[in-house]
Order: structure tokens, then C-alpha cells, then sequence
């Protein structure tokens, strides 16, 4: 079909690539209960008098970070956004779903100016179609979706600016940059490769293109961005940046974790689990009868053909024209450069949602590689282009499939179980004077589904150790004497902190109390995955745990 004005047409294949990434969210985001990291941004709305070094406005205490390096914006656009629909897993996961769909539009058209309508097809068509991308997107488990939508959003105003030289455009870029930076601080490991491949491979042309007034109002205008990383850390003490070590002892495994986050696999049996036996307890619907019927036709795929296709982008080099070697080299290198950053920090580079802070490179090199390639043959380029672009969408699209499917056979895993919610509606009901939380994973999915309604305390240190020295005591002891406590942790086969339960019980035992079960809360499987007891007097005569 075409169209008489190819702006339409641009408009509408866009528009149709981030309605893909908006229907897989919408499907999915239902399967998995808010997991912790995805919920710890709560903690800034609904507790921010525990936060470090708030700044006070108008007489109220409003946080710059949730901790050393991840910043409170993401707290400040949900702070209004909850005035309209309070917290939910709808509510909290609808908006970083539509953040991926409009980063891939940027993303499209960002590669339409840098190498043609080809390459904005392909490359869109390929991060739409992501797996890791859309399940690290709509369950925002980094966090990553601000991320890549300031990154892209900061490259486009770039862009806008090297073409009309207007210095509002640049004034923008670098103001988003500041504000990725303070989002989520590792921004740097982007931020430095991207930083250094331009210098590399673009050098006369940003030397033509900025003057020393300009640098110092991108500057400017990067600082105002990361005015609150800056101010926090310049009240602790540069604590931010006293979290990073070197550590050269894993870089094999962080290789592993990059091509499996290219492939899509990291995440089965953590986001969702292993067959265990256990049913669904409620009949499916049908169009997950539809999802489990194309997982079985497709064989249960686990692996996209990415890897291989970046791969092959890479080897291709020396055929592309020399426009094209330049959009291939500049990403590769900014990627090179960006992951040796995260694979030689201690603690960081390990895990998928590190790992996908590198995207859209990937899928960038893999466009400008085959939109030059196809555009030199005799016949049939458009239909070669898009058949081998389709392939590893189709692909990739089967192993998010997958995942549906693991979520409606088995379930999430318990991370993101979905008893969370549950579990926080049966907290509220009990009307207790204080909950405490015997187990990570718990507390802030808790706090931010309650919208702070719970007297919230912890005890998970004390649960993770064999032994209580005499301060330590003090401490279970004030807990265990608050106003009508009651506790909350995993079920024992779901423990987060191994037999986490089991020890706290026993340290309570120690101090003249016993156990007592008042309630398991169940998944949409059956599992007991949550634990409610409270701590009674041994002399206490009241109910006593069942078996």
C-alpha cells in the first residue's frame, strides 16, 4: 500500500510498530506481581522520611534519591500520576509500557535520519519485537524504561540540532542526558561510549558544528538536568560514586548474561518458573489457550536468532558502502565501550536488566547492515529486506510467547509471584499495629500497593543470621513488644533468605515467644507463597500454630 505523502506513511508504520510494544505490555503485565526493585521508587511517595539528605520546599521534605545511584525521578512523574490512579500493577506498569512504545518510535526515527526509511523499518521492527526489551520494559525491572526513552529522546534533539543549528535543540539533549543521569547513575556506561565513538568517528563534523558557547551551554543544561544527583552527592560526600569497585573475576559469566539478554532467555525460571506440577487453579482464556497452542506448535522456543544476526551485521563491514560502515561502527563501539564499563564494575554487568541498557545498539547495527546490504540487489530487495527482517521478528516474538506461556502454565516466579497483591490486601484487613517484613522481596511491593496505609517494619537482617549478639536481641525484642505485630514472610519452601523463617522463629524462642500461623496466602496456582504469623508469649495460652 502507499501512501500520496510519505510523511503519512512514516507516521503510520510507526505508529503500528509502538502499538506492537503497547499490545505485548498490555498482555503481559497482568502474569506478574510487582517485585520489589520495581516498587522500590514507592518508598520516595509513601516513606521519604527514612530517605537520605531530602531537599525541603514549601515546608515538605522531598527525596533526590531512593539510593546511591538511582535517582527519585521516576517518584516524581508517579507521585502526580497516582493522584489520578492510585497504585496497581495496572497503573504502575501502563506508563512505562507506553515509555517503550514511544522509545521505539524515537528510535525509528532516529535511524530514518541517520540511514534511511530502510534501516527505520528494520531497526524499529527488530526492537518492537525485542523480547528482553518488552519484558524488562513492562515489568521495568532495572529500572530501564526511562533510560532508554531519555537516551533516545536526547539523540533525536542531536540530531535536530546538527540539522537546523537552533541551540534550544541541544540545550535539550544535553538537559535529558542530566536527567538520565540522575534516573539511574550507571547512564555513564551510554553515555562514555557514545561520548567516545562520536569523538572516533565524528570528529570534524562536531568540530564544525559546536563552538566553545555552545559547549558551555550543553554543560549547563547537563548540569541542571543532574542538579539533584549533583546536590545529593555533594551533601554525603560523593556517595555515589563510592559504591564503584573494580573486579575483573566474572567477565566470562557477564559475556554469557549479554548474549543470553540478546537471545531473550535470561529470564526463564526467575521472572517465570519451572514446572513444579501444579495447575492453574482458574480455566485459561482464549486467547491463552491460543498462547500455549502457538508455544506447542512452535516447538517452546527459548532463543531468538539476534545474536546471530549482530553477528553477522558485524562481519558484513567491509561489503557496506562507507555512510553505512560509519552508522554501523559508531553503536558497535559505543557498545564495546559501554558493556567492558559494566563488566569491569563489581556487582554490575551480571544481569539482564544491566545488560539492556546497551539496547537500541543492537538492533541499530543489525538495520544500517542489512537496509545497505539489500539495497544493492538486482531484484527483489524490498521483499528480501523485510523477509529476513521478519524472520528474527517472528522469532523473537515466539520466545516472548514463550514467556505467556510459562506465565498461564506455571506461573511467575516467586519474585514476582502474584499472591503480592493478595497479600497486601489480607495485611490491610488485618488492622494490625505494626507489619513486619522477615524476608526480602517483600517490603516495598508491600508499602507501594498499601500507598503507605501499613506501619511498615523490618526484619530481614535479623532472619538471615544464625546467631544474635546482644544489640541485636535488643532490636527483635522492640519488635517483637510493638503494638499487636504480626509478621509476613515467604512460605517455607518460597524463601528469598533460606529458612529465613525458621530462624527468626527460633531467635524469638529465645527471647520467651512462639510462633503462631495466622494466615498463608496463595498464588493462581495453589502455593502457599506467603507466611502471616504473629509472636506470642510462650506463657500465652492464645491460639496456637496448626499444622
Amino acid at each position: 500500500m502507499k501512501f500520496s505523502n510519505p510523511k503519512t506513511g512514516r507516521l503510520i508504520g510507526a505508529c503500528a510498530l509502538s502499538l506492537l510494544v503497547l499490545a505485548q505490555g498490555l498482555i503481559l503485565m497482568p502474569y506478574a506481581g510487582l517485585q520489589n526493585d520495581e516498587a522500590l521508587f514507592g518508598s520516595l511517595i509513601y516513606e521519604p522520611r527514612h530517605l537520605d539528605h531530602p531537599i525541603q520546599v514549601f515546608k515538605r521534605r522531598i527525596p533526590l534519591m531512593a539510593i546511591s545511584y538511582l535517582g527519585g525521578l521516576k517518584a516524581w512523574l508517579y507521585a502526580i500520576w497516582f493522584e489520578l490512579w492510585p497504585p496497581s500493577i495496572s497503573s504502575v506498569r501502563l506508563p512505562v509500557v507506553c515509555a517503550g512504545a514511544l522509545s521505539v518510535w524515537l528510535f525509528a526515527r532516529l535511524l530514518r535520519q541517520i540511514a534511511g526509511s530502510r534501516a527505520a523499518w528494520i531497526g524499529g521492527l527488530l526492537l518492537a519485537s525485542d523480547t528482553s526489551f518488552v519484558l524488562l520494559t513492562t515489568f521495568d525491572w532495572g529500572p530501564v524504561a526511562l533510560q532508554h526513552l531519555l537516551l533516545l529522546g536526547a539523540l533525536n534533539s542531536l540530531l535536530a540540532f546538527h540539522r537546523s543549528g537552533r541551540q534550544r535543540w541541544l540545550a535539550l539533549a544535553f538537559f535529558l542526558f542530566g536527567l538520565a543521569f540522575w534516573d539511574k547513575t550507571v547512564f555513564a556506561w551510554m553515555f562514555t561510549g557514545l561520548a567516545i565513538a562520536s569523538l572516533a568517528l565524528l570528529r570534524c563534523e562536531i568540530r564544525r558544528a559546536v563552538s566553545p558557547r555552545q559547549v558551555a551551554l550543553a554543560a549547563l543544561a547537563l548540569l541542571v538536568g543532574a542538579s539533584p544527583l549533583i546536590l545529593y552527592n555533594a551533601r554525603s560526600g560523593g556517595a555515589t560514586l563510592r559504591q564503584a569497585r573494580l573486579d575483573f573475576s566474572d567477565l566470562p559469566g557477564k559475556a554469557h548474561q549479554l548474549r543470553s539478554t540478546l537471545e531473550g532467555s535470561s529470564l526463564f525460571g526467575y521472572l517465570t518458573r519451572e514446572d513444579d506440577g501444579r495447575s492453574r487453579l482458574d480455566p485459561p482464556t482464549t486467547l491463552e489457550r491460543a498462547a500455549l497452542a502457538l508455544s506447542d506448535l512452535a516447538g517452546r522456543p527459548r532463543r531468538s536468532v539476534l545474536p546471530f544476526a549482530l553477528l553477522l551485521s558485524l562481519l558484513s563491514l567491509p561489503l557496506l558502502t562507507r555512510s553505512a560502515q560509519r552508522a554501523l561502527l559508531l553503536p558497535a563501539l559505543a557498545m564495546g565501550i559501554a558493556w567492558l564499563q559494566m563488566a569491569l564494575i563489581q556487582g554490575a554487568g551480571g544481569s539482564a536488566h544491566h545488560a539492556v541498557l546497551l539496547w537500541p545498539l543492537p538492533h541499530w547495527m543489525v538495520a544500517v547492515a542489512l537496509a545497505d546490504l539489500s539495497s544493492r540487489l538486482a531484484c527483489g530487495r524490498h521483499l528480501a529486506t523485510f523477509a529476513l527482517a521478519g524472520t528474527i521478528a517472528v522469532k523473537s516474538l515466539l520466545v516472548t510467547n514463550e514467556y505467556l506461556a510459562q506465565f498461564i502454565r506455571h506461573g511467575p516466579g516467586p519474585y514476582w509471584t502474584d499472591a503480592m497483591e493478595p497479600l497486601a490486601r489480607r495485611l490491610l484487613a488485618l488492622r494490625a499495629g505494626a507489619v513486619v517484613i522477615a524476608d526480602w522481596g517483600i517490603l516495598d511491593s508491600v508499602r507501594l500497593l498499601s500507598q503507605g496505609r501499613l506501619p511498615l517494619f523490618q526484619a530481614i537482617d535479623l532472619a538471615s543470621r544464625t546467631e544474635l549478639d546482644p544489640r541485636e536481641q535488643a532490636s527483635l525484642r522492640w519488635l517483637l513488644e510493638l503494638p499487636d505485630p504480626v509478621f509476613a514472610g515467604y512460605a517455607r519452601h518460597e524463601q528469598a533468605v533460606r529458612s529465613a523463617g525458621l530462624r527468626l522463629a527460633a531467635h524469638a524462642a529465645g527471647l520467651g515467644y512462639r510462633k503462631d500461623t495466622v494466615d498463608f496466602v496463595a498464588d493462581r496456582h495453589g502455593r502457599p507463597v506467603f507466611e502471616i504469623w504473629r509472636f506470642r508469649p510462650i506463657s500465652d495460652p492464645g491460639p496456637r500454630q496448626p499444622r
